[in-house]
């Protein structure tokens, strides 16, 4: 079998089992529950935007904080939990979606970046952009009962330039949670049984922890400094022991800046897509790189007209990765059954396409755009252009959210 005839059966074979919800290995849930609502946060309104997709109309406008411009569902879908990050935010604001209201508001330190939540619905993991008393901040709320139950404050040696964390992970077993240190350059892990710490050295920032969806190893995106000694690209480490076990690099090919910003598997869990963004002074890159996650091996690469990407969004069936940005209004829509080649560019909005939820059949996904911070239908079946839902209507529109995700990319399995 030639290798387009076989990615073509991969796809075709992922979208059966996707259909049945099956698990892959000790991986993602498929338990997770698909609210009827999508959440468009914006963090310049500092509201919520509760809309309902069989209307595609505004069912509620929730005030939450300025700055509030990422969150997190519960696997149950009942509540949404968004982080306001912006200088002198910190709160974070819990919504109940059945209620369709704001029942909380959460202190918990200097601009809490981004909510996490375990795959067993227990914890909310909160990093923060801004140090507490010269110390990084990682917060573990209940999440049945919106009470602080850990403050872990980590002392660090250098001086804070810019964001000092950025993302959050769990492992599927939703023992570890995972953060990052962007002020000494450490991969952060808490064991949940009895919070201890450990700290890794990563050699240059690190951005985006994903554990791999047999829930064997964790794959930690790193931006990289150049070409030539430090790459940017992902470092591998081992689940159970967190021994250091590989590294796959960005081949950066033509690309006028370079900075690893997002990676995540593919549904069916044997491939890992990873992009180059560029750091936030020249938003310009547009490569997609593909690793085999078995081997370990470089697959392929693709450049898109989406400029500045960061994240692939894994469609429902597994078969399309939609790649959005920082740097332009074109999204890039990638057939991963077709040798991960560009199956359609769309022009949409006012402003960088940001981020994508789909609705449960995958039939439709809802993208946020930054510029005219509305939410922006697309078919995902004849991948084309559907309308413009008006929810802030103002630059700074944020995430767009539905069900319980581990990393932004990967839907539950």
């Amino acid at each position: 079998m030639s290798y387009k005839k076989s990615l073509i059966a991969l796809g075709i074979v992922s979208a059966l089992a996707l259909g049945g919800c099956a698990t892959t290995g000790g991986g993602a849930s498929s338990s997770a529950h698909w609210p009827n609502l999508i959440v468009h946060l914006h963090g310049a309104n500092a509201k919520a935007y509760l809309v309902d997709p069989a209307t595609d109309t505004v069912v509620a406008t929730l005030p939450t904080e300025k700055g509030a411009s990422l969150g997190a569902t519960t696997p149950d879908g009942k509540k949404v939990f968004v982080a306001a990050e912006a200088e002198g935010g910190t709160t974070l604001t819990v919504i109940d979606l059945e209620k369709r209201a704001v029942t909380g508001k959460i202190k918990t330190g200097n601009r809490p970046k981004h909510p996490a939540i375990s795959p067993n619905g227990k914890w909310v993991q909160v990093n923060h952009w801004g140090l507490d008393d010269g110390k990084l901040r990682v917060t573990f709320i209940d999440a049945a009962t919106d009470k602080i139950v850990k403050n872990i404050d980590l002392p660090v040696a250098g001086q804070a330039k810019g964001p000092t964390s950025m993302h959050n992970a769990w492992s599927y077993d939703s023992r570890y949670a995972f953060s990052v240190d962007r002020v000494d350059d450490n991969l952060v892990i808490v064991d949940t049984n009895d919070w201890s710490v450990k700290k890794i050295k990563t050699s240059s920032k690190p951005h985006y922890p994903v554990p791999s969806p047999d829930g064997k190893e964790l794959w930690l995106v790193v931006e990289g400094k150049d070409r030539d000694a430090n790459y940017p690209g992902a470092v591998i480490f081992d689940m159970g022991s967190f021994n250091q076990t590989g590294f796959v690099k960005m081949p950066v090919i033509n690309q006028g800046a370079i900075e690893g910003h997002h990676g995540n598997f593919s549904q069916d869990g044997k491939y890992f897509f990873m992009l180059n963004r560029g750091p936030g002074s020249k938003l310009v890159g547009t490569e997609m790189s593909v690793y085999d996650a078995h081997t370990k091996k470089y697959v392929t690469r693709t450049d898109t007209v989406s400029t500045g990407i960061g994240h692939t969004y894994n469609s429902p069936d597994g078969r399309y990765a939609v790649v959005t940005n920082y740097g332009n209004n074109w999204v890039s829509i990638v057939d991963n059954t077709q040798g991960f080649k560009v199956a359609k560019d769309l022009n949409v909005g006012k402003g960088r396409m940001g981020h994508v939820a789909f609705t449960k059949d995958g039939r439709y996904g809802y993208l946020s755009n930054a510029g005219d911070g509305n939410l922006h239908k697309i078919d995902m079946q004849t991948l084309s252009y559907v309308k413009e839902i008006k929810t802030g209507n103002a630059p700074g529109g944020s995430q767009v959210l539905n069900v319980w995700t581990n990393v932004f990319e990967e839907l539950p399995r």
